[in-house]
């Protein structure tokens, strides 16, 4: 163990900061897993299916492998710089050679645009789980239940990291087993599937292209993986991995589910229905496969929104600790190892946008989901870039995880991830490009009002002596 590292009365190591290396790599693995899992399959299928109709399983397969491309870029830098705020310390440094003040302003740009992001991602999740739970408790509403499920999850996170991602496995686990094997008999049951329509594409490729921006909010999130270096266990290893390995299973699930449920249901009926896998399987599997996979969806969409205020509420503690957002929230919790004061501003955001469900569900859902997939995508083409521009000005940086296919040097594929992204983005509702581009005019306008003259840095060698020089 590194002499620099310190240790909690209970063994476990900690940083300078405070914070508790509490996550494995299963650990954060299922961190990847729930989050992915509750965005992209339970909460955007019906809107997905509107778009794209028999043809859903094309969307996830695109958004898919963008995803794919894109995550390799995060990867690479989690390797390098394994420290909790992931693409706000990327940025900082990836930057910092071409000019410091545009290291700290993309920065900023990329803590404001998660935190839009996830918060605003936490709601439709929330969303998504009232609507599963409805269908199993008829009396009760989503307008009830998903503000219940925000705030409930708010306070596990305040109970401590360790106690979080033990809960957030079990749950991940038993996902994963439970929907491959659903997914599965949703296939078999009508091979055929989405080919037996004599409208494969109702509303011709741009209806795939407007279903694989919804579908992006679920490939989205996985860098909530990341965003808790310094929560993690040998971090330069297990973060890169388990981020890849997250999103490899979950994608490969997104696609035989995607395929699955038209096999058991019309979509139309998919597309007007708030709890469509439920839907889906009691075609299949009448009675007893409705509620499964409505139990499946409960835990799915309750470990997504676990990801959402994680992710968030860490990107808001590694901006406040070097001041560019208020300080207070960089505070730790000796007892617990957590930024408290974070997650609980953040899961009063998550609530708020939870309380949109009273612009009616459908509604909600399609702003809430485009102005989270505009934020997050656009800050994964910065990503792209970011790697771009690290190879080219620190040559001599070696990662532990390299992304594949390069030319002198230069990542072939985080080129073609970039232009995806970009893509992706011109498929979303105006009305959330004018609330995602809004909101980095008003982060600039932060920085250059309120950041700017606070802003304490922390470079590169203050990163490694604060977390132990892992």
């Amino acid at each position: 163990m590194n002499d620099n590292l310190l240790l909690n009365n209970d063994g476990t190591p900690t940083n300078a900061s405070g914070l508790k290396r509490g996550l494995g790599f299963v650990d954060l693995w299922s961190v990847g897993v729930g989050a992915l899992i509750g965005g992209g399959i339970f909460t955007v299928i019906g809107p997905a299916v509107a778009q794209a109709g028999p043809a859903l399983f094309i969307a996830f397969i695109i958004a898919g492998l963008v995803a794919l491309l894109s995550t390799m870029s995060y990867a690479e830098m989690a390797s390098i710089w394994p420290y909790q705020g992931a693409s706000y310390a990327y940025a900082k440094f990836a930057f910092a050679p071409i000019s410091k003040t545009l290291g700290k302003l993309i920065a900023l740009w990329c803590a404001g645009l998660y935190f839009l992001s996830f918060a605003f991602a936490a709601g439709a999740v929330n969303l998504g789980f009232a609507g599963y739970f409805n269908f199993i408790f008829p009396n009760i509403s989503p307008v009830i239940a998903a503000p219940v499920i925000s705030v409930l999850i708010t306070l596990l996170l305040l109970i401590g990291i360790q106690a979080t991602g033990k809960i957030n496995t079990f749950f991940s686990i038993i996902q994963v087993v439970s929907l491959f094997a659903i997914a599965g008999i949703a296939l078999f049951s009508n091979p055929a599937g989405p080919f037996q329509y004599p409208e494969f594409l109702p509303n011709g490729w741009q209806g795939v292209f407007a279903a694989t921006a919804l579908i992006a909010f679920g490939q989205m999130q996985v860098e909530a993986v990341l965003t808790l270096g310094e929560e993690a266990k040998n971090p330069r290893r297990n973060l890169p991995l388990a981020q890849i390995s997250a999103l490899v299973t979950v994608v490969i699930l997104y696609i035989i589910t995607g395929y699955g449920v038209v096999s058991s249901a019309s979509p139309v009926d998919l597309a007007n229905s708030t709890a469509p896998l439920s839907l889906a399987m009691d075609n299949v599997l009448p009675g007893i496969g409705a509620v499964l996979i409505a139990i499946a969806a409960l835990t799915a969409t309750g470990t997504s929104t676990i990801g959402c205020i994680l992710g968030s509420s860490r990107m808001l503690y590694a901006a406040a600790r070097e001041h560019a957002a208020p300080p207070i929230f960089g505070k730790v919790n000796k007892r617990t190892g957590t930024p408290n004061l974070a997650i609980i501003f953040t899961g009063v955001i998550a609530l708020a946008a939870t309380f949109t469900a009273s612009m009616g569900y459908a509604a909600a859902i399609g702003v809430l989901v485009s102005a989270a997939v505009f934020a997050n995508w656009f800050m994964m083409a910065i990503m792209n870039i970011a790697l771009i521009v690290v190879r080219v000005t620190r040559p001599e940086l070696k990662a532990k995880f390299r992304f594949p296919l390069n030319i002198k040097n230069i990542p072939v594929l985080a080129i073609v991830a970039t232009a995806g992204s970009l893509w992706i983005l011109t498929f979303i509702q105006p009305i959330a490009l004018i609330i995602g581009f809004s909101w980095v005019v008003l982060l600039t306008i932060w920085y250059f009002l309120y950041a700017h003259k606070r802003w304490v840095y922390l470079g590169e060698e203050d990163m490694k002596e604060m977390t132990g020089d892992i």
